[in-house]
């Protein structure tokens, strides 16, 4: 057949190619995401796979190591901090639930008393800043920055192109407690994966550390992401749970940090465990990136 007189798909000299049909464009879709793969290969030949640790419920996956970064052994020093600045906070989740039977010089009952229920926000603004420090420590780009970095995933997102990192990607996620669906407000473990649904969750802790930081009613907080609680009045309010969850939320942001600078599980420092009730001791859901 003469050059340019085909009717057929298949693109010929010269010829104005015809759309394609579905199936023709999804190979076509596949056949140019190998060539990008293949092009990443070519560009970043260090870069090492990486096998997750999985089990039954959880099989391992295979995820890809960057190499280690100039700056990991600052990254690994900041996570170490965050473990310490953690402990305190993890302390008083064991001590809200240990005087739940106790009773105060008043003679009144702490358990279920404001008394007891003023822990929770303290364990969270602790525990806000002491992952807020963490970041900016990672992210200072020189001693004499001033600026300070909110714990915001598109400001951090930014702030770790300049240093050739990739931060909060789409396989990045927290975990944390929030109201379970079964009767009598049990609480549930939950994953926030993904860029939007760690946006959100992020947004409104931000939004509740606001909130105290400037001595406003924590229970007109936003709660989009649905991660705390609502109230029979209005208004949503975090539940020691939710504080207690956060506590592992940091642990999950910091971990993917490490990672994400070169390093690995042997890296990441211990991190505290708060006592745990029978609902919280339930097993933590696993994350793209972290079991």
């Amino acid at each position: 057949m003469a050059i340019g007189m085909s009717t057929s798909c298949h693109p010929i000299v010269q010829q104005t190619p015809c759309p394609l049909s579905v199936n023709q464009g999804l190979v076509e879709i596949e056949r140019r995401q190998h060539m990008v793969d293949a092009t990443w290969r070519f560009l970043e030949p260090d870069r090492q796979p990486l096998t997750g640790i999985g089990d039954a419920d959880s099989p391992a996956i295979t995820i890809t190591r960057m190499p280690p970064h100039p700056h990991l052994p600052t990254v690994i020093d900041a996570a170490n901090a965050l473990s310490a600045g953690l402990q305190n906070p993890s302390l008083l989740v064991g001590l809200h639930r240990d005087i739940d039977g106790l009773t105060g010089k008043d003679g009144k009952a702490l358990g279920r008393s404001t008394k007891q229920y003023a822990l929770r926000w303290g364990i969270f603004t602790m525990s806000y800043a002491a992952v807020e420090a963490f970041f900016n420590d990672v992210l200072a780009l020189e001693p004499s920055r001033t600026r300070h970095l909110p714990l915001n995933p598109d400001k951090l997102r930014h702030v770790g192109q300049q240093h050739a990192v990739r931060l909060f990607t789409n396989d990045w996620g927290v975990r944390t407690r929030i109201l379970g669906n079964a009767a009598g407000n049990r609480s549930r473990w939950k994953a926030y994966v993904g860029t939007q649904e760690v946006q959100l969750y992020l947004a409104d802790m931000k939004n509740l550390r606001d909130i105290l930081s400037h001595g406003g009613d924590p229970y007109t907080v936003s709660n989009r992401s649905g991660a705390l609680w609502p109230l029979k009045s209005g208004g949503h309010s975090m539940r020691l749970m939710g504080a207690e969850g956060f506590i592992q939320a940091c642990c999950d942001l910091a971990s993917q940090t490490v990672l994400a600078y070169g390093g690995d599980s042997a890296d990441l420092p211990e991190w505290p465990e708060p006592e745990r009730s029978g609902l919280s001791a339930e097993r933590r859901p696993p994350l793209p990136l972290l079991h």
